[in-house]
Formats: structure tokens, C-alpha cells, sequence
């Protein structure tokens, strides 16, 4: 059998391929977390995700992360915003809410100098596109106007589409994007899950490049500037964000060996959002099945190495 994790570390870390990671213990260990898989990129939570309130770190804790990274091999480290901001609210007491976690969780990512802050917009729901279209885009101005001195950017992510969520199609993104005008700070985080999801279609080359085109559009000059790589359990336009293992889902392998392989995505981090338990096999299978399609020239999809990494895939999962 195969050696199902990645078989150079190198290519992990030339892709800025890598994996969602936990903090517990503390922030800095994020980074050893990412250096155990070889990743090339992490992501983290600063805190619980369905929690208003973000901890305030001290001066150590926040240097012993930066110094860490330094250090690390690991590339960028996204860092990802609460699920409970809702940038569109109309609701005087939610709104409230929603400005004062994005601004600490702003504050934050830019005190730790992370690559990107990774933001779902929110809902409109109650009232028109157009509406909560202009309440988001002042509050996420309003944001990213209050830190200027950072490099830190604000990576809005798309939707799977349930619910009426801002971001769940290029039209409405791009109207978003437009409105906050702040394309030195402001980008695209995209999910493969959430495309399909969200009923584009990404699995055949002609709907492939017609998708990201117009999503690389809706971006405008701030750009699509990160990944979520996902495969999804649910069918095309299902509208549910739930996630599955690369190639044991509705999107399958053709579609994360060509976006390797596409030069418009080159040099910006790419992190799986796969199910996981606290065995880091799962990681470890995943990156590698990414790791073995970036090296192919012509797809392959029943290399012995990606055959028994989808096997043994089905002994942790």
C-alpha cells in the first residue's frame, strides 16, 4: 500500500496548501500544528466561532504567535471570523453586536499579521438584496476603515446559498464588493463546497471557467485572494454547506487537480475545511491527495497513491 500522506513537503509549501487547525493550548500552537503536516498555509479561529465575545490576548501571547510563525515554515495563516456576524442585519441590537465582534476580530488579525480575515457577509433576510447589500458594505467599510495600518485583508467568502445569504452568487457579490470600495483591503475567499452548493456548476472545463470567471470578476482589483478546498456532500444546488473529504463527495478529483493547476490562483493559500476528528490522519490523507493530483500532468484519477489515500480515507472518516 501506499503512503498516504503528503510525499514532499515542498509542494505543500510552494501551493500554500494546508488545513484548518485548532488553537487549543493557545494560539502559537497553531503554527506547530501546521508544521506536523508539512502545511504551506493554516487557518484558525481566535476563538469559539459561534461566540460573540473574542478573548482579549496580552502583548505575550500575541508575540509568542508572531514570533512562532516567523520562525515556522508555514506560510500564510488565515484567520476566520465569527459565524455569528451578520454584516447585513437590520436589527438595531444584532447589528450592534455584529459591528463590535468583526472590529475586535479585525483588530486582532491585524495585531497577530495574518494574511486574511475570512468573513461570511451575512443574511438579507427580511428585506430586499439591495438593502442589505448597503448595510454590509458600511458596516465592512466602517471595519476595515478603523485599522488602516495593518496588512492584513478582509476576505469575504462565498455562500452555499440557503437562507438568502449576501455571497452566494457572483451578481450579488460583486455588488457587494463594489459598494465597500476598498480594493487595497478587500477580497474574495472562495469555497468549492459553497460553489457547487450554491448550484455552479465546476466539474467540466467549459462551466468550470465560465464560473470562475465570473467570480474573478465579482472580485474586481482586490482580487480572489484564498481558498477553501472542500468537497461537497450534497448535490449541485443543494444550498447546504456541508462538507466532505476531496473526492469522497458530489465534486470530485477533476475539479481540485485543475484549480491546482490554474495560474490565476498561483501564490495564494489553499486550506481544507474537511471533516475531522482529533485524529490528524484525515489532514494528512487529504493534502496528500491534493499533493499527488498537483503533480500530474494529465489527470489520473486511479493513481494507486490517490486509490488507497480514498480507502484508508474510509477507515477514519
Amino acid at each position: 500500500m501506499a503512503d498516504c500522506g503528503p510525499m514532499t513537503r515542498t509542494t505543500l509549501r510552494s501551493l500554500f496548501l494546508g488545513t484548518h487547525v485548532s488553537i487549543r493550548g493557545g494560539l502559537a500552537l497553531s503554527i506547530e500544528r501546521g508544521e506536523t503536516l508539512g502545511c504551506g498555509s493554516i487557518q484558525i479561529f481566535s476563538h469559539s466561532s459561534r461566540t460573540w465575545a473574542v478573548p482579549a490576548l496580552t502583548e505575550a501571547e500575541v508575540n509568542a504567535f508572531v514570533s512562532r510563525h516567523q520562525k515556522s515554515s508555514v506560510g500564510p495563516v488565515l484567520m476566520h471570523a465569527s459565524y455569528l456576524v451578520n454584516t447585513a442585519t437590520s436589527d438595531p441590537e444584532k447589528r450592534k453586536k455584529s459591528a463590535a465582534a468583526l472590529e475586535e476580530d479585525w483588530i486582532l488579525a491585524n495585531r497577530l499579521g495574518v494574511y486574511g480575515l475570512v468573513l461570511h457577509p451575512g443574511s438579507a433576510a427580511g428585506q430586499s438584496d439591495a438593502a442589505a447589500i448597503r448595510l454590509s458594505a458600511e458596516m465592512i467599510r466602517d471595519t476595515v476603515d478603523r485599522e488602516k495600518g495593518g496588512s492584513t485583508l478582509l476576505l469575504l467568502e462565498n455562500t452555499a446559498g440557503g437562507g438568502r445569504t449576501l455571497g452566494r452568487d457572483p451578481g450579488t457579490m460583486k455588488q457587494l464588493v463594489d459598494r465597500v470600495d476598498r480594493p487595497e483591503k478587500v477580497g474574495l475567499c472562495l469555497d468549492s463546497c459553497h460553489l457547487l452548493a450554491s448550484g455552479a456548476e465546476i466539474r467540466n472545463p467549459r462551466s468550470y471557467e465560465e464560473v470562475l470567471s465570473a467570480w474573478t470578476e465579482a472580485a474586481g482589483p482586490g482580487g480572489i485572494r484564498a481558498w477553501h478546498l472542500n468537497d461537497a456532500l450534497f448535490e449541485r444546488g443543494s444550498g447546504r454547506d456541508r462538507h466532505a473529504h476531496i473526492g469522497k463527495g458530489s465534486i470530485g478529483l477533476w475539479f481540485f487537480w485543475t484549480l491546482l493547476r490554474d495560474h490565476r490562483f498561483t501564490g495564494i493559500p489553499m486550506v481544507l475545511e474537511t471533516p475531522k476528528t482529533d485524529d490528524i490522519r484525515e489532514d494528512r490523507l487529504n493534502l496528500g491527495i491534493l499533493e499527488r493530483l498537483s503533480r500530474q500532468e494529465t489527470f489520473w484519477p486511479e493513481d494507486p497513491e490517490i486509490v488507497d489515500c480514498l480507502a484508508e480515507l474510509e477507515t477514519v472518516a
